[in-house]
């Protein structure tokens, strides 16, 4: 295969389930999905906004392959309900890409008590992953991606202040739960040996996007302003987030975090079994498993 040879993979007959296709990167990357013939299940909180995209995505591939799933990711009550819809509709997924992020200006909770920042970031995808894996394993050979961030090099899990309730900013709330994500993939991983899923995270690089809209104080000072002028197009996320889904590259690749282009070691955090074990354990009490 050439180097670009996955941006023509024949999709039809798949089926793909997506958080954060409606903007960004994400409505990039699910746009040239639907051209290859994909199914695509997208989630999303805002309905109208959702449904925009589905139009102009049905409209692409000139069927209605692609369908609108309500689902608020700081809800796992939402995420429970989202994957009953998906699970009535889909006999078969073949990829599970957890693209959906957020930022936040101040320190909110969800009504169960999690901090939204990890609630979001770090427990929705890792529901949504476990409620659909008996599906994806039927359904194998099949993937999941995981978007992670460069500054999960940066994330501390706090042990003992895990929701951040005496010490919260923006940047360490969000490192704490992409770090999160990076362990959670790596075991996970493990879990599905000899399963024919496999999971990656993935760093897509500074790219272009809402993620900043509400965030405050210095970080709006220092990181809308070098958003603006220094990050990468959304195709180029984009570009890597096919990639990942679907090359031959990473055919039976699992558990590995790929930074933009390679397949990088994530922070030292991610690699102790303990911590990462601890993490597990965590997330799997949190969201009722």
């Amino acid at each position: 295969m050439s180097e670009k040879d996955y941006l023509n993979v024949d999709l039809n007959g798949k089926t793909i389930v997506f958080t954060g296709g409606t903007d960004g990167m994400g409505k990039v990357a699910v746009k040239k999905m639907a051209q290859m013939g994909a199914k695509i299940m997208l989630l999303g909180r805002d309905e109208e906004k959702a449904l925009s995209v589905v139009a102009e995505l049905n409209e692409i591939a000139q069927k209605k392959n692609t369908h609108y799933v309500p689902c608020d990711l700081a809800s796992q009550e939402s995420i429970r309900e989202a994957v009953v819809v998906i699970l009535d509709k889909c006999t078969k997924i073949d990829l599970l890409i957890n693209c959906a992020g957020a930022n936040f200006g101040r320190r909110v909770l969800n009504h169960k008590g999690h901090e939204m920042t990890w609630a979001v970031n770090h427990l929705a995808p890792f529901l949504l992953a476990q409620l659909l894996l008996d599906r994806l394993k039927e359904s194998a050979p099949a993937r999941i991606v995981n978007l992670s961030s460069a500054t999960e090099k940066s994330g501390h899990i706090h042990f003992n202040d895990l929701q951040l309730s005496k010490r919260w900013s923006t940047f360490r709330s969000y490192t704490q739960a992409k770090l999160a994500m990076n362990m959670v993939t790596r075991k996970l991983s493990n879990e599905l040996k000899g399963t024919g899923v496999t999971v990656n995270a993935l760093n897509p690089g500074f790219i272009k996007t809402n993620l900043l809209r509400d965030i405050r104080g210095w970080e709006a000072l220092v990181g809308i302003p070098y958003m603006f002028f220094c990050a990468s197009k959304p195709e180029v996320g984009a570009d890597r987030i096919l990639r990942v889904a679907l090359s031959k590259e990473y055919e039976g690749v699992s558990g590995k975090y790929v930074y933009e282009d390679a397949v990088r070691d994530p922070n030292p955090e991610a690699l102790d079994e303990d911590i990462v074990d601890r993490v597990w354990e965590i997330s799997k009490m949190q969201v009722g498993i």
